[in-house]
């Protein structure tokens, strides 16, 4: 790599970024807020892994947690590299991963190269019937998700450990549902979502000879993974434990689906002399948002320390309004949309606003408060852009 190639990837980045991209130990915490350019800064990273460090492409894991997180880092990644050198790095989310690993080596395991995926439609169907043969008061849906945090769960966890040694108190009822379930799919020769990863952890710890080429692990919304991701983190950079993760505690939302925001405890306990890297200079927001957001996140005493340092100027103050009903909340919104243009002399026109919704169910009563005042717009999503009057 020339130095003028090495300066290009340092333009664009600020000091902390510098130095998350540039870090040269094997274990690397990025720990980046909202705003602050961690996709910038992971994809830098693997560039210069690549360009200065000298790995090869093929040798690099990135774990996404969507798959339009990674067809997005790939394309950054291309353009900065060039020479169509990314179409050899393994990016995709870990189902995507674990699903590359399982059809090449998965006969070592007994699994059929073959297999097929079982989606949420067929868990459904799978679970319900066995509900229904086994005559219990257990409810599908309940018996689903319990079957996918177990399997969530991975082997981290020192309470599954224990639950192990003959200390579960899970019900039979469950129990025999999660065998008769896993009966089906073996009979079928299919794996659903959860498997993918159980059986990929169960491939590589039997043969670890078959990620024996990894170099280095980059995992990006770190906050978002469960015990099972993490266990296969820790067997794809097994060889060289070499890992850069990419997360924001404060962001974690995903408990509902197993993720467990211990797993950056877990890193630094299992990775002693990790370099932990804050990106505290928020590009998104303006200071007035970022100063209400923080007061709200440091009520909890247990969160990691860190702070968002806002880039943008102060901006508006954001305002809470408490109302009765969702009938009431949508009047309100048109009513400052409203007082807004009005305080502006229609400076501001109604192209410049946006409504967002935390729910597409509270959209009926945003569109008739929208009609009732002639107010033109289209719907983007969960996201109401007004158009000009």
């Amino acid at each position: 790599m020339t130095l003028a190639n090495e300066n290009d990837i340092f333009k664009s980045l600020n000091k902390a970024q510098c130095r998350a991209v540039s870090s040269e130990a094997p274990t690397v915490a990025i720990l980046a807020g909202p705003g602050s350019g961690k996709t910038h800064t992971l994809t830098s990273r693997v560039v210069w892994l690549i360009d200065h460090a000298g790995i090869q492409p093929q040798d690099i894991i990135v774990a996404t947690f969507t798959n339009k997180a990674s067809n997005e880092m790939k394309a950054r990644i291309g353009r900065a590299l060039g020479d169509g050198r990314e179409r050899g790095i393994i990016i995709g989310t870990f189902h995507s991963v674990a699903r590359r690993y399982l059809v090449k080596y998965g006969k070592r395991i007994g699994l059929d190269p073959k297999f097929g995926i079982a989606d949420d439609s067929d868990s459904r169907g799978i679970i319900t019937r066995i509900c229904k043969r086994l005559d219990t008061a257990l409810e599908p849906p309940i018996a689903r998700a319990w079957i996918s945090k177990r399997k969530a769960k991975g082997t981290s966890d020192e309470q599954i450990i224990k639950d192990k040694k003959g200390k579960s108190v899970e019900s039979q009822a469950l129990e025999r549902c999660f065998e008769e379930y896993q009966g089906q799919l073996e009979r079928s020769n299919l794996l659903d979502y959860d498997d993918l990863l159980v059986r990929c952890v169960e491939l590589l710890r039997k043969f670890p000879q078959c990620v024996s080429n990894i170099q280095t692990v980059l995992i990006d919304e770190y906050q978002d993974t469960n015990g099972i991701q993490y266990d296969l983190m820790k067997l794809f950079a097994q060889k060289h434990r070499r890992v850069t993760i990419v997360g924001d505690p404060d962001q974690s939302i995903y408990g509902w689906r197993s993720a467990e925001i211990r797993n950056l405890h877990r890193l630094l306990r299992d990775y002693p002399g990790t370099d932990e890297i804050s990106l505290e200079e928020n590009y998104r927001s303006s200071s007035c948002i970022l100063d209400t957001a923080l007061k709200v996140i440091q009520q909890d005493d247990e969160r990691y320390k860190k702070v968002l340092l806002p880039v943008r100027d102060k901006g508006t103050r954001p305002v809470l309004r408490k109302l009765k009903n969702s009938n009431d909340e949508a009047d309100w919104i048109v009513s400052e949309i409203k007082r807004i243009r009005l305080l502006s002399g229609n400076m501001i026109d109604f192209d410049d606003f946006a409504i967002l919704l935390r729910s597409a169910a509270l959209s009926r009563q945003v569109e008739s408060s929208l009609g009732r005042e002639g107010i033109a717009y289209r719907m983007v999503g969960t996201c109401y852009l007004l158009s000009k009057s």
